[in-house]
């Protein structure tokens, strides 16, 4: 195993092919997309994620969201990443650098010096689970999480329901996500600042993804 590789680390390209597609609910409504891509260049894969979320109140927007990172990833560990946060109008921007086997993290709150490879909260790679410490991606602050698995069960998808392993974080961050038996990603679910429920839904899941019948 190369220095710094995740444990639950998978090829995403081989796993979910060119890209994977998300829609973002709340209370269960549409209101977004979350798009994956990803590209191998020999043993480098670059992934790009976006995320717009746009909430329609009579005839206006009444918030608007959107997120976009780019990671580079070798030998499973991920290298380098930038990433933009459009929060309502708030603008942040983290970026992420491996120096000597460190991991150097700035955003809002400054810069700071990771000896440890800390999984950042890219959600498509299982490696995002993790007891302890993980990278924020949107705020650039080290969260503290506790990791709880639940028992399997059926979880909705944009095409159906797949039965998936659930997993539930607790601390900095709150939320609950699912993944199928290989490691995809199928989605998330997690309250919002103004206590709504927010959902991601695999939109375009693979072929060979178990749905219940």
């Amino acid at each position: 195993m190369a220095d710094g590789m995740p444990v639950h680390f998978v090829d995403p390209v081989t796993l979910y092919g060119p890209e994977a597609r998300y829609e973002i609910l709340r209370n269960g409504d549409a209101v977004g997309e979350h798009l994956i891509s990803f590209q191998r260049h020999g043993d480098t894969i670059i992934a790009e994620a976006r995320s717009k979320i746009a909430v329609p109140f009579l005839f206006m927007t009444a918030y608007r969201f959107d997120y976009h990172s780019r990671s580079v990833w070798r030998a499973g560990a991920m290298v380098d990443l930038d990433a933009v946060t459009s929060d309502d109008g708030d603008t942040s921007q983290v970026s992420i650098e491996q120096l000597n086997g460190k991991l150097r993290v700035t955003g809002s709150a400054g810069s700071t010096m990771l000896s440890t490879a800390l999984p950042p909260t890219e959600h498509w790679s299982k490696s995002f689970i993790s007891q302890g410490e993980i990278i924020n991606t949107i705020t650039g602050r080290v969260n503290e999480v506790r990791l709880s698995k639940l028992s399997d069960a059926f979880v909705p998808t944009a095409t159906g329901m797949a039965r998936a392993d659930r997993y539930t974080l607790a601390g900095d961050l709150n939320l609950e996500t699912w993944y199928d038996a290989e490691g995809r990603w199928l989605g998330m679910r997690f309250q919002g600042k103004d206590g709504s429920m927010i959902e991601y839904r695999c939109r375009d899941c693979p072929a060979q993804l178990a749905t219940a019948q």
